[in-house]
């Protein structure tokens, strides 16, 4: 890995991996704005078209490890290029699909595409910047998933009411097609890293350590989208004017997020990935419970809303850049396990919450984040402290 400054092909590089995973978080939130325009669309129930969100997280967890094991010797370039590809492919089927098996097979698709990139592309964002700008670089990949929240969300949404949700896959295509146009000639450039090993189980050749870290990820996704999944049945009434305050509150959220993210990578390379880490979660907790407490407080809202989206995404930073610390030579795959633990937390997040408000109601569900919550913490507290004293190298495992 070099320590000098990047130079304008690596800029290009890094700047269409950022587009691209623009597009992957636009598209792992697209449906939550086309939902109703779908239902209708389609003739099923609004249970039936939620269904489509899970499947694409479930998908996404399952593919990120597999195809990391799958395409492990493929070159960088073909990898980020058939991953691309295959994501604008599912999302042309979804645009196009005549019903709901056809739309949910393209959402297996794009979510197969999806989680081929998203560690690929976070394993060499990392490498083509200096160590020390390690923090920086795995923000600007999660920025772009980040930023698509604050400005793709809204857009996606506004399209599906006003000319139909098939354009709102098409918005999706759109901004996977310009990164890859940016970045498929820009990537003959960058030189492939060695195939990573594969000469030993995987439980020989990871150290508990990992595991570990994967645990943190989780409990503290789960605990996350136990309340994320239904702020649209707590966040109700009107900001002002008739603004919506669920609206209002959703894009406070992705704006904070977006500047939350952008200073989670200063933060990480300055403070490290522990404190950063235990920091944003324990914020994270109280502002969850602020929400479901103060959902209808008008401008409350929209501010708990705001701060909760600056530290939402703080997790992911600090654990990916001890992750990267441990994983030696096989950094793609331990990132894939990671992304994989992520989408799986989604879906027990999403899943255990819609049980929680259906036996015990809405407020039940701050208490289950904070239970589920301090848990991570803790494995936080145990696993990111030994991973900064203890960092084995795979390849000696």
């Amino acid at each position: 890995m070099t320590s000098s400054p990047p130079g304008a092909r690596t800029k290009l590089v890094i700047a269409a991996l950022t587009i691209a995973a623009f597009a992957i978080g636009l598209d792992t939130f697209v449906i939550i704005g086309a939902l109703d325009a779908i239902s209708r669309d389609l003739a099923i129930s609004t249970g039936m078209a939620g269904w489509i969100i899970s499947i694409y997280a479930l998908c996404y967890a399952i593919f990120a490890p597999l195809n990391a094991w799958m395409f492990k010797a493929m070159s960088r370039r073909n990898v980020q290029i058939l991953s691309v590809s295959i994501f604008i492919i599912g999302n042309l089927i979804c645009a196009i699909a005549p019903n709901f098996l056809a739309l949910a097979a393209g959402r297996v698709i794009s979510a197969h595409g999806a989680a081929m990139f998203t560690p690929a592309a976070t394993a060499l964002a990392a490498e083509l910047l200096p160590p020390a700008r390690k923090g920086f670089a795995l923000s600007l990949i999660f920025g772009g998933m980040t930023v698509s929240q604050v400005a793709g969300v809204p857009a996606t949404s506004w399209i599906a009411d006003a000319i139909g949700w098939r354009f709102s896959f098409g918005f999706v295509v759109i901004a996977g097609l310009l990164a890859l146009i940016i970045f498929a000639p820009m990537m003959s450039g960058i030189p492939d890293k060695a195939p990573e090993r594969e000469n030993a189980p995987i439980s020989k050749r990871f150290p508990k350590t990992i595991y570990g870290l994967l645990s943190v990820t989780l409990f503290i996704v789960v605990s996350e989208f136990i309340v994320y999944s239904y702020v649209s049945v707590f966040i109700i009434g009107s900001l002002f004017v008739g603004v919506p305050l669920l609206s209002a509150a959703l894009f406070a959220y992705g704006f904070g997020a977006v500047t939350g993210n952008a200073a989670c990578g200063v933060l990480t390379d300055r403070f490290g990935p522990y404190k950063v880490l235990i920091a944003a979660v324990g914020a994270q907790l109280i502002l969850l419970v602020g929400l479901v407490a103060f959902g209808q407080h008008g401008t409350l809202t929209v501010l708990i809303a705001f701060l909760w989206g600056n530290v939402s995404y703080m997790y992911l930073v600090p654990i990916q850049h001890r992750l990267l610390g441990l994983a030696g030579d096989r950094s793609k795959l331990v990132l894939a396990m990671n992304s994989s633990t992520t989408f799986a937390g989604i879906a027990i997040g999403a899943f255990l919450g819609g049980i929680i408000v259906e036996i015990s109601g809405i407020t039940s569900l701050a208490t289950a984040s904070i239970l589920i919550g301090l848990i991570g913490i803790a494995l936080g507290v145990a696993f990111m402290r030994d991973a900064a004293l203890l960092k084995p190298r795979l390849q000696d495992v």
